[in-house]
Order: C-alpha cells, then sequence, then structure tokens
C-alpha cells in the first residue's frame, strides 16, 4: 500500500484524519522516516519504541512524533 502526500510550506507532512484512521496513526505516535531506494519516496512507519522522549527523537535523526497542526489554508494532498 503506498498513498501520495505532499510536503507542506515548512516540510511538514499532512496526514488527513481518514488515512491515520486507514493506517492507525495517532496524535502522539512515534514514527521512522527513511529515503526509498529511489530517492524520490519517503517509507514512514511506526517506531518499535513508543515511549521514547522529544529529546531521544531529535537525536535519532530520522523520526518525528504526530502533532496537531492547524494549516493556514485547508487542502488535500492524499490522492
Amino acid at each position: 500500500m503506498s498513498y501520495r502526500v505532499s510536503l507542506g510550506h515548512h516540510n511538514e507532512v499532512q496526514l488527513p484524519d481518514a488515512l491515520c484512521q486507514e493506517l492507525g496513526i495517532e496524535i502522539g505516535d512515534i514514527m521512522v522516516f527513511g529515503a526509498h531506494p529511489d530517492y524520490e519516496s519517503l517509507i514512514v512507519t511506526k517506531h518499535s519504541d513508543q515511549a521514547l522522549t522529544d529529546d531521544e527523537i531529535m537525536a535519532a535523526g530520522n523520526l518525528a512524533r504526530v502533532i496537531p497542526y492547524v494549516f493556514e489554508h485547508d487542502q488535500h494532498f492524499v490522492e
């Protein structure tokens, strides 16, 4: 399964509610980001340890926590 989303103005990845529900992603989840071998795609998966601190997430370099974000305009990027 794959989805296409666009990066936002500050390189945020928009995850619409419907997509989060389908994939079982919730606010606060820690995600792992990796480059796909074709260099044009990201692979995003849930991290195996959801108890990491924000400092541990920052130190890893390829992790991010899902946070609520209010967009300046309501655009849907999922194709």
